[in-house]
């Protein structure tokens, strides 16, 4: 049975900035992407969870072994649009493949609510 691993590509954040003309960007943890460890792994699953959020949750990826600010591009983008409070939840996941040594999550234009979390499993 081959091992799995989950790691948190973005902790719990809650937006606090005070209104959506305050709306900033959250840049979560830079974690070993499946080929780190496995080297010819290209499946990795990420998992999140929102609750009212608004923003956009961008996962970005790299090739480099030590990763500068320019070696990171984006490899799945999803846009979250809730200024409700309805408690709405939205958990899911996606599926994305490549030979990444390296992978983040960002909240960019985040105005509202919470990110429960951001996970990577490969």
């Amino acid at each position: 049975m081959p091992q799995t691993s989950t790691l948190i590509l973005l902790p719990q954040t809650t937006y606090d900035g005070g209104g959506t003309a305050n709306v900033y960007t959250v840049t979560g943890n830079t974690q070993p992407a499946a080929a780190y460890y496995l080297g010819n792994q290209d499946l990795q699953t990420i998992t999140y969870s929102f609750t009212n959020v608004t923003g956009n949750l961008e996962i970005e990826a790299t090739l480099a072994t030590d990763p500068g600010s320019g070696d990171w591009f984006k490899v799945y983008e999803l846009e979250a649009d809730n200024n409700s409070n309805t408690n709405s939840t939205l958990t899911s996941y996606q599926n994305i493949t490549g030979n990444f040594v390296y992978i983040r999550a960002k909240v960019a234009d985040f105005a509202n609510g919470v990110v429960q979390y951001v996970k990577i499993t490969y």
